[in-house]
């Protein structure tokens, strides 16, 4: 399984897109936030300071808003997540519809050819 993602600024313009592969897991909400704290460790090591990251599923996106300490299988990967994100001056994240990611799906399904690719806009 392979995952994507592209971080924006503020305006929606692409700072940096990337992709990696995973080994061994299946479930997508796990999927899904290794993606996002992958997204962030890397945005964070190429300089970024003001991203903007959409996901396509919804829970996991409420689940990185909520206040409350997620106690769930992915509560660990959370907490990673919300502490990664607040070492950035801006650093927001949006639901869009499975549809409108277009980018981020094409990047996870490129890991079968081209796995770790970084691409700095």
């Amino acid at each position: 399984m392979g995952m994507g993602f592209v971080a924006r600024n503020h305006l929606g313009e692409c700072l940096l897109a990337g992709n990696a592969k995973l080994q061994g897991f299946s479930e997508p909400e796990l999927a899904e936030a290794l993606a996002i704290r992958h997204a962030l460790e890397v945005c964070r090591s190429k300089g970024c300071t003001s991203i903007l990251l959409a996901s396509g599923y919804l829970t996991m996106v409420n689940k990185i808003k909520s206040k409350t300490q997620d106690r769930s299988t992915v509560g660990t990967i959370v907490s990673d997540i919300n502490s990664l994100a607040s070492g950035f001056s801006y650093c927001s994240f949006l639901h869009v519809r499975q549809g409108m990611n277009v980018e981020a799906h094409k990047l996870a399904h490129s890991c079968e050819h081209y796995v770790n690719l970084f691409i700095v806009v």
